[in-house]
């Protein structure tokens, strides 16, 4: 009998430690910016600015999985959904260095812009 309870107390060890995750860094992240386009920018150029800043850059960005651009009220939001934070930090240690990052930057207001970081918790898609 007290075998067969170690047995099972064993079992159930096994199987909870079979079952969780392994800490990993992988925590999705998303990036937040908040802009206004800089006098001058028309919103036709800087949609088409947006179209070659997806082709041009951000196609080359590993990492990258997903970037809405909305229009606010007051400006403009990119939302970026990346794999991890270590593709985040990669990302904005070269942004400045990189010509297509930077003719894109180009069309941005620098006052009121604002970038933020924030991981993500639950990520949930819906096909209606």
């Amino acid at each position: 009998m007290k075998n067969r309870v170690l047995l099972i107390l064993l079992s159930v060890l096994v199987g909870n430690l079979a079952c969780k995750k392994p800490k990993t860094n992988n925590t999705m992240i998303i990036e937040i910016t908040k802009f206004q386009l800089k006098d001058g920018v028309t919103e036709d150029i800087f949609n088409q600015a947006s179209l070659e800043f997806n082709k041009n850059y951000c196609s080359r960005c590993e990492g990258l999985v997903r970037r809405h651009l909305v229009k606010t009220d007051n400006g403009y939001m990119d939302i970026f959904l990346w794999k991890s934070r270590e593709h985040v930090e990669k990302v904005q240690e070269t942004f400045m260095q990189d010509e297509d990052a930077m003719k894109f930057a180009s069309m941005i207001d620098t006052v009121g812009f604002e970038m933020k970081n924030y991981e993500a918790v639950g990520i949930y898609n819906f096909n209606n």
